[in-house]
Order: C-alpha cells, then sequence, then structure tokens
C-alpha cells in the first residue's frame, strides 16, 4: 500500500513562446530499494509540451518532477518487488499500475501552479494507467 510521496525536485521550462497542441508524459522509475516490508521507488515524472509549425511538431517546453514514492508491502510483495526490479528493472505489473496513477494523480496535482506559472496548461493525464504484459519474441 501506497503511503506517501516526496518530491525531492521540480524543474520547468519554456523553450519557445509557440502555442501548445500537445502535451505527452514519461514517468521512469529510476531506482527501486526494499527495506523488509518498506518499499521505496525513486521516479522522474515528465510532461513534454509540444507545439506545430508548418506541419512539423517542435517541444514548447518541458516539466519535470523528481522524488520518491513509499510504499509498506507484506513480505511476499517486497521481494517480488524487489526481484523483478533485480532481474528486469521494471516493477511488477500490478504494482507499476498503482505506483503510475498516483503519481499521475500526483504530479499532476503539485505541477499545476509551477505550469501555469509559464504559461502551461496543467500537467494532468486523461486517463487512468491499466498495464499487461507483452509476450516476448522477434518481430
Amino acid at each position: 500500500m501506497i503511503t506517501g510521496i516526496e518530491i525531492s525536485k521540480v524543474e520547468a521550462g519554456r523553450e519557445l513562446n509557440g502555442a501548445i497542441t500537445n502535451m505527452k508524459f514519461n514517468i521512469n522509475f529510476d531506482n527501486v530499494k526494499v527495506n523488509q516490508e518498506s518499499v521505496n521507488v525513486t521516479f522522474t515524472f515528465v510532461a513534454t509540451y509540444e507545439g506545430s509549425a508548418q506541419s512539423k511538431t517542435t517541444k514548447v517546453g518541458e516539466l519535470k518532477i523528481t522524488g520518491d514514492v513509499i510504499s509498506k508491502e507484506n513480505k511476499k510483495d517486497a521481494e517480488e518487488i524487489e526481484s523483478t526490479w533485480k532481474n528486469k528493472k521494471t516493477l511488477p505489473i500490478k504494482f507499476a499500475e498503482d505506483v503510475i496513477n498516483i503519481l499521475n494523480f500526483e504530479c499532476g496535482a503539485r505541477g499545476t501552479l509551477v505550469a501555469y506559472s509559464i504559461g502551461f496548461a496543467a500537467p494532468i493525464p486523461i486517463s487512468r494507467a491499466k498495464l499487461q504484459e507483452t509476450q516476448g519474441g522477434a518481430g
């Protein structure tokens, strides 16, 4: 169960004065530390603001939030999270989904004032994330 979020850094910058026509969101899991039942996921949330100029997409600016998601899990789940991170540098699907959804909400809410201060729309993703495993193989 996620028990808290600690924000350590917020950055925002506008590179161009053009109109914003699109936003792209990215959440990176930078590190995972497990100490018994306590799980700490270091993350970077990035909202990239884009505009169009003569049918070419251009980056207008970016909002970046870095911090940690703190979670208390049962021993079995904490061990699975640690093992998956060590072996694949990812998180188990259900846990990753929970982390992504709370980050979309929290970073959207916390990033809104920063975004408005430089003339950007609130960095709020429209839909809830739903993850599923993909089948590996050549394609």
